[in-house]
């Protein structure tokens, strides 16, 4: 995967920062004031540094972003969709950035701990909140003002919200739209829980109809495992929506395609099912503009709410081989002016044509894909920060440092040596 490079970028989007402005200077404690403080050792994929420079220069500098833009006067509340497990390490990420403008983060979500396990939910949840670690980062977060009132984790599974009739999707349709919807999957999008009808996309879905009704700029963080072999329906919906663009004349999608994958444009549309199928830096490019496709042609098909979709961060790192195989995507979604059109006969609307011209901007982005675990073996202040930055986390959900620095060191895929 050499060929997937850190490489800065133009000013309007957030990678162009140096990751050491992103982390800040950050104070660390002595292993010895750590080990009085923390004593768990049941690590997660999810505690390897290289998720904290999705956390922090992904995540956060986005939502920090978003919340800065806002107009004098708005609400002083984040309202954010998560599916955070048993530590809530994103919800301390975002409420760090929050603090400085006395904004409160209003989450509401489901418990995703252990979503890929396969095994009977209802005892999964049992093991997963048998220490208490969900109420104790919860009550801490509380009693420093971070998050209000109305801030709730449900044990439902993501992909109930699918079944308008389940709890879970009973729930969601009372809440208002959310400013971040953070879907940070173990698995891919089209995994199906032992038990349920109903995938992760199909998930996705219901919260895009459910974000229908916004009418300020929000975020939508994806991080989903990919290969060839697990594309299932979501690959058939991306497949269908490039195609569908490319057979538009005189679009500017087209050229931007090319340029990503570095291919022929005009031996695109062959060359593409060769790319579909090779697990390299091409596919996640690929994958990355057909999820971005979707989503344009979700929201243009809606005549009166339409929307503008950016692809504003990619980052793909490995979690279960030797090429990355994990995705974290951030997407930037702009409502549209609400179009009142005039009656005419048989009714026929003239839409705008945007989405081929706003999809070969998600293509151009695509193309600054970049590998995190090249950049941790790499660049020495990125790592240095990351650690730091995952350390800090860690003590503060109460684990032992010095079993964490054992742990990495011996990871099965991506050992690092820490002092």
């Amino acid at each position: 995967m050499n060929n997937i490079n850190f490489v800065p970028e133009d000013g309007k989007d957030v990678q162009d920062d140096d990751l050491v402005a992103v982390y800040g200077e950050q104070e660390t404690e002595t292993d010895d004031i750590a080990e009085l403080s923390g004593n768990r050792k049941d690590f997660k994929p999810w505690h390897h540094p290289v998720k904290q420079i999705v956390r922090s220069r992904q995540w956060a500098k986005l939502t920090k972003k978003l919340i800065y833009d806002r107009p004098e006067g708005a609400p002083r509340v984040l309202r954010y969709f998560t599916l955070p497990g048993a530590d809530l390490l994103d919800v301390r990420v975002l409420a760090d950035i929050c603090q400085p403008k006395d904004v409160k983060i209003e989450y509401f979500g489901f418990d995703a701990g252990n979503a890929t396990s396969g095994k009977d939910p209802t005892l999964e949840d049992t093991a997963t909140h048998a220490d208490g670690t969900s109420t104790t980062a919860e009550s801490a977060l509380r009693q420093a003002g971070r998050i209000t009132s109305d801030a709730v984790i449900l044990p439902d599974r993501l992909e109930d919200i699918a079944l308008p009739e389940s709890q879970a999707a009973i729930q969601l349709s009372h809440r208002t739209t959310f400013d971040v919807i953070n879907i940070d999957a173990c698995d891919h999008l089209a995994y199906c829980p032992k038990g349920r009808t109903n995938n992760t996309f199909d998930a996705l879905r219901a919260l895009l109809r459910h974000q229908m009704r916004a009418t300020t700029p929000w975020l939508l963080f994806v991080t989903t495992r990919v290969a060839p072999g697990l594309l299932g329906q979501p690959g058939i919906v991306f497949q269908d929506a490039i195609t569908q663009n490319l057979r538009i004349p005189d679009s500017k999608f087209g050229p931007a395609l090319a340029n990503c994958l570095e291919a022929d444009e005009a031996k695109l549309a062959a060359e593409l099912a060769s790319v579909w199928s090779t697990h390299d830096a091409r596919f996640l490019r690929l994958y990355s503009i057909g999820l971005g496709k979707f989503l344009l042609q979700f929201f243009h098909a809606q005549p009166n709410l339409p929307a503008n979709v950016e692809l504003a961060s990619a980052y793909a790192y490995r979690v279960h081989g030797a090429n990355p195989d994990m995705l974290a995507l951030a997407f930037r979604i702009t409502p549209d002016t609400l179009r009142v059109f005039e009656p005419n006969v048989g009714g026929a609307a003239v839409i705008p044509g945007l989405e081929p011209t706003r999809a070969s901007y998600v293509a151009t982005q695509a193309r600054k894909l970049q590998d995190l675990d090249e950049a941790l073996d790499t660049k020495e202040d990125i790592r240095a920060e990351a650690v730091s930055g995952t350390k800090n986390l860690l003590q503060s959900a109460n684990y032992s440092i010095t079993a964490w620095c054992n742990w990495i060191s011996n990871h099965e895929y991506r050992p690092m040596k820490i002092e």
